[in-house]
């Protein structure tokens, strides 16, 4: 398998102030369905698309490029990891729109002196941690076939640089056990929500008719059957980053010499122990492969 060096690659730092945005230029349809309006009860235009999604401190903006029964599938799916394995970090980032939310806690058992007792930490100051998910390369890359088959894969476990302070007065009294709250996210909403940031950055940078998709089935969950030919990653994690997360465009040659377009996405890239993921978006149209490197299809 060989990568090629000509690439395109986005890295956006994060903090309590603003992002710095980048708009793409509108695309005047959606990207997964093909609609011109809104809804048939409202042709209004097009929604905007966050390719990294807004609660995770998406900058990268592709506007009028979703309608609204797409807009309300890849929202359920994101949502799935963004109030469940991100949400204490995401709180502790401030990442996302701020609403004011009754307060809410999270349970840490401390063994003390022999007793177990429950201390209940706010959202704020909890040692938090994101227990996510390592994938294997993506299927194709290999040479295989599509087949049946759930995406499955090892653990990976995030910290933020403040974990150790926060942990350290629980240690002091004595062992600590998390217990993670209930969610119900999964292994094929977290490959579905890689495969709409992989599909909307392809078409951000390449347009809409720049390559071919396979993810389209995938993203709005109509077949989810092969989701591991697709999508993957690395079980290698990558070094800390002082980027908030970190996009790339490039493309794969598969063991069979095949090219193939591949995004590589790495979410809150700044939290120790973050894994990088890959997604396999399609084939290159007959378009030159990256025809925004012209400034004038990229609004500031």
């Amino acid at each position: 398998m060989s990568v090629n060096v000509e690439d395109r690659t986005s890295e956006v730092m994060l903090g309590k102030a603003a992002l710095r945005a980048k708009i793409y230029a509108p695309v005047g349809r959606c990207i997964y369905c093909g609609s011109t309006e809104w809804s048939a009860q409202q042709p209004r235009k097009l929604g905007d698309e966050h390719i990294i999604p807004e609660g995770l401190g998406g900058g990268l903006v592709l506007p009028e490029a979703s309608c609204q029964t797409c807009e309300a599938v890849t929202s359920a799916v994101e949502l799935e990891w963004l109030r469940g394995a991100y949400h204490t970090a995401r709180v502790q980032k401030e990442l996302g729109k701020k609403k004011k939310r009754p307060p809410r806690f999270l349970p840490l058992q401390v063994h003390r002196d022999g007793k177990t007792v429950w201390e209940s930490i706010s959202l704020e100051k909890y040692p938090a941690m994101i227990v996510t998910l390592l994938f294997d390369e993506p299927e194709i890359l290999s040479g295989c076939i599509p087949v049946d088959k759930v995406l499955s894969g090892g653990v990976a476990v995030g910290t933020l640089p403040t974990f150790g302070q926060l942990l350290k007065p629980y240690l002091d009294q004595g062992a600590v056990t998390f217990v993670p709250p209930r969610s119900s996210a999964t292994s094929v909403h977290l490959g579905r929500m890689l495969a709409k940031i992989a599909h909307s950055y392809a078409v951000a940078e390449l347009g809409i008719t720049g390559f071919t998709s396979f993810l389209i089935d995938i993203i709005l969950g109509t077949d989810t059957r092969h989701l591991s030919h697709y999508v993957g990653g690395t079980r290698d994690v990558p070094p800390l980053s002082d980027k908030g997360y970190e996009i790339k465009l490039t493309t794969v040659e598969s063991v069979g010499l095949l090219p193939y377009l591949v995004v590589k996405i790495r979410l809150l890239s700044d939290v120790n122990g973050m894994p990088e993921y890959w997604v396999v978006v399609g084939e290159r149209g007959s378009d030159e492969q990256f025809r925004h490197d012209d400034p004038g299809n990229v609004q500031k």
